[in-house]
């Protein structure tokens, strides 16, 4: 359970929230680059401590779009 999130911790969630519906549409090797990023971002924040459920919901994502960035580099070769 989340204590109480920082504005900057629900801003950020809110930003991947959106590339991800972004990426649904328009998907792209950078588009996934910078999804990891901001999971990245979310996952070093001060705050994450508070969120112990978010942040193994971020690991999980981070893993995946990891390797959707690694699919679309190698699509991105053909």
């Amino acid at each position: 359970m989340c204590l109480k999130p920082s504005s900057e911790l629900l801003q950020l969630d809110k930003w991947l929230n959106i590339l991800i519906i972004t990426y649904k549409d328009h998907p792209s090797y950078g588009l996934a680059q910078t999804i990891n990023y901001y999971l990245n971002r979310l996952l070093h924040h001060d705050d994450i401590g508070f969120c112990g459920d978010k942040r193994c919901d971020y690991l999980l994502m981070q893993k995946y779009w990891r390797w959707q960035a690694r699919r679309a580099a190698s699509l991105k070769h053909w």
